[in-house]
């Protein structure tokens, strides 16, 4: 299958459903953590409903978590969560669910196996003010099926746990005193 240039592999646009449900339990879990991840920032910060939806970037995941890190450590919130761990798991977590929501499949002419097909962009200044897109057509195509897909919804299980009970650390800060404020 690494002889074959892209064009000579089929793209495949119907799974099998047991795959497909995999693939939607994994992309579903995830934003289940990113709103999460969300909620966590908007209740240490102490910001209103009202004010999130003026304020509410998409940020990626990692960087939502990173500021949970840096408002963990600066607000002194108390959690027996380890955030280093947490951090790997989701940043693994994360990189297979843009692969998967990101990728094509194609089908290997040989085995008819479904694989995962990813072209990789990259970004890189040609001059000041000259952006060039370069796209490498290199085919990486990993064994990613919906045992991969079980695994992976089963690692972000574990996750969602986890943040589910950082969220309820953080719920137990003391909102700040408005004669502070002043």
């Amino acid at each position: 299958m690494k002889d074959l240039h892209p064009r000579d592999v089929p793209v495949v646009r119907n799974l099998p459903p047991n795959l497909m449900r995999e693939i939607g339990r994994v992309i579903f879990f995830h934003s289940y953590v990113e709103w999460r991840l969300g909620l966590i920032i908007y209740d240490i910060l102490h910001v209103t409903k009202v004010l999130s939806r003026l304020v509410a970037k998409d940020s990626l995941t990692m960087d939502r978590f990173d500021l949970i890190c840096d408002l963990v450590s600066l607000k002194d919130v108390k959690t027996d969560v380890d955030l280093v761990r947490l951090r790997k798991s989701l940043l693994s977590a994360t990189t297979q669910r843009d692969l998967l929501a990101h990728g094509t499949w194609v089908k290997d002419p040989k085995t008819k196996a479904f694989l995962l097909h990813l072209v990789r962009g990259s970004l890189k200044p040609a001059q000041a003010k000259k952006v060039q897109t370069k796209r490498s057509k290199k085919l990486r195509v990993p064994e990613y099926g919906i045992e991969e897909c079980r695994l992976l919804s089963q690692l972000i299980n574990e996750i969602i746990l986890t943040v589910d009970e950082l969220y309820s650390d953080t719920l137990g800060q003391p909102v700040p005193s408005r004669q502070k404020l002043h």
